[in-house]
């Protein structure tokens, strides 16, 4: 094969890597593909010296094949394989093998991406080949020849994810240069700093919400301890034990949004690209990218805590489907504050009353009672799938609930709620025979009121 053959056949298959896929991925691992071939001399390629550490030379890699390839057996002229070296079929070139060059103590388990930082960075390598999942080297060309019906399935020493070569076959990537470096930084920078907005943002709303549901459950605890409703206090330490989760997960957003930043301040880009500032902006890329992942995450785990610990939707009149408790016990008292204890059916909410409402009619099949409990413009929302028991006070000064019915329960109200379609013509007043299913266990007079 001629020079001529060697430079043609290389810029073919650059130009078939660039017709497969043009678009940029991620640093070290699958990269943008070329943006045009590299003509470089073949011959002579491979014969100089390796010196670790030169100029970096190729910011990129993709793969193109698995093959048996006659390089690996037939063109190492300087190292183990120069015996078998094929001079009367070579354009006097050679490849170079990673195990001749780098000493057995600073080798690395090897992967794609070590291969790869490796053969950047010597001159006149087009392509580089991996084999029996530990062998790297690098080649100005791949010539392909018949070879047995094995595959690449080795996998990979330093990347189990990955195969590098076969028995007999390597696994064949191309290396190219694009310049392009500062470009993906710039990308990489703009991803980071937006997913870091959204962190900042949940973590935010996550963590009022916490401080919000702790103060509040730590103020209704006391009234309610001292009022002697221990059902009431029982679910305001439900309430504070959620919300140090909530507020955990605020202050985990927090740090990592201040990690972000200090990557984002740490990765400022040279006014101009340099083969010196390629593998730094690479390391760049590569820190920016794990950061991102990690913000990525993050606003998974926090916008679930945020659905967790606040309602959805924005119906004002989901309040009318649910009626007092004392309305299928006692009506006498149905105008009275009352707490409840059932059978939870997820962790406590910062609501308003109509939110509360919504939150149960959206646990289908699941909610059939809410306990409210409100301060100011929100307040604290217990959800049950079935309600145990009751206590209802008679001593507490305001209006009709007709009145606090229309007027959604405002600051300062107290009531525990049932679902009108699922107990109407119902009666919850206990039943000491045991054969109401619906029926309360308990409902407590408490002829007092709570402060």
């Amino acid at each position: 094969m001629t020079s001529s053959s060697l430079i043609a056949l290389i810029a073919l298959s650059f130009l078939t890597l660039c017709a497969a896929d043009s678009s940029r991925s991620s640093a070290m691992s699958l990269y943008q593909l070329d943006c045009g071939a590299n003509k470089a001399k073949v011959p002579g390629a491979g014969l100089s010296p390796v010196a670790l550490g030169g100029p970096v030379l190729k910011d990129g890699f993709a793969a193109v094949s698995c093959v048996k390839d006659y390089m690996l057996g037939n063109a190492d002229k300087s190292g183990d394989g120069k015996f078998a070296y094929a001079a009367d079929t070579l354009p006097n070139v050679s490849i170079v093998n990673y195990a001749d060059v780098v000493a057995k103590e600073d080798r690395e388990s090897m992967s794609p991406a070590v291969c790869f930082q490796f053969c950047r960075s010597v001159p006149d390598m087009q392509f580089f080949g991996l084999t029996q999942g530990r062998y790297c080297y690098c080649t100005p060309y791949y010539r392909q020849v018949a070879g047995d019906s094995s595959d690449c399935d080795a996998v990979c020493e330093g990347e189990p994810t990955s195969v590098c070569g076969g028995k007999t076959k390597s696994s064949i990537y191309a290396m190219h240069a694009c310049a392009d470096t500062s470009e993906n930084l710039v990308a990489s920078r703009q991803e980071a700093r937006a997913v870091m907005t959204e962190v900042e943002a949940l973590a935010e709303e996550v963590s009022a919400t916490g401080a919000a549901m702790q103060s509040m459950a730590d103020s209704f605890q006391k009234s309610f301890g001292a009022a002697g409703d221990p059902a009431a206090s029982d679910l305001m330490q439900r309430a504070k034990k959620f919300a140090g989760v909530v507020v955990h997960g605020g202050d985990a957003g927090h740090k990592l949004r201040q990690a972000m930043k200090n990557s984002l301040k740490d990765t400022i880009m040279e006014e101009e690209e340099t083969t010196d500032n390629t593998v730094m902006y690479e390391s760049y890329i590569s820190k920016l990218e794990a950061v991102t992942e990690q913000g990525k995450a993050k606003v998974e785990s926090l916008t679930e805590l945020a659905e967790k610990s606040q309602p959805a939707g924005n119906d004002t009149k989901s309040h009318e489907q649910y009626y007092p408790v004392m309305y299928f016990v006692d009506k006498k008292f149905v105008d009275g504050p009352s707490t409840c204890s059932g059978v939870a059916t997820r962790e406590p909410l910062v609501s308003t009353f109509d939110g509360c409402a919504r939150a149960c009619d959206a646990a289908v099949g699941s909610c059939s009672a809410y306990s409210y409990f409100g301060s100011g413009d929100t307040g604290l929302c217990f959800l049950f799938s079935k309600l145990l028991a009751t206590t209802y006070y008679t001593d507490c000064p305001g209006s009709s609930f007709l009145q606090r019915h229309q007027e959604k329960l405002g600051a300062g109200n107290v009531q525990c709620m049932a679902k009108l379609q699922d107990y109407v013509g119902s009666s919850l007043k206990p039943d000491p025979s045991g054969k109401c299913p619906k029926c309360l266990k308990a409902a407590k007079k408490a002829a007092r009121c709570f402060k």
